[in-house]
């Protein structure tokens, strides 16, 4: 018998949550993971590794990730070390500072953006 057996390293965190289209919050969301909203969030500020926001969900509040997927409606603005994608269906109301901006015909955004590439 070993007393220092190895164990497999744990993965890092991955959780994924989902706010699915009949769920509305009030407050603040906060995860190293993966947060779909299709539903309604509010709050004052949302910390996620990736945010993902679906063609009919509604994130109300400033958010800080690492990646932003907007298809539905954001009202705040954006603080990202990495890339946002603001699809066609999406509307942004607030400003965006990211490492990387993709915006699809027919996504609009009302604010200002920069982009501030990684490193720099």
């Amino acid at each position: 018998m070993k007393l220092f057996s190895r164990r497999p390293a744990r993965p890092a965190n991955t959780g994924y949550s989902v706010i699915d289209d009949q769920l509305s919050i009030s407050g603040d969301i906060n995860t190293e993971g993966t947060v779909r909203v299709d539903g309604r969030v509010e709050g004052s500020l949302h910390r996620a590794d990736t945010l993902i926001i679906g063609a009919g969900g509604m994130v109300v509040g400033n958010v800080e990730a690492r990646e932003v997927v907007i298809g539905g409606d954001l009202c705040g603005s954006l603080d990202v070390s990495g890339r946002v994608e603001v699809q066609a269906s999406a509307t942004v109301q607030g400003d965006i500072h990211a490492a990387a901006v993709m915006l699809q015909e027919g996504g609009t955004v009302h604010g200002h953006v920069a982009i501030h590439p990684k490193g720099s």
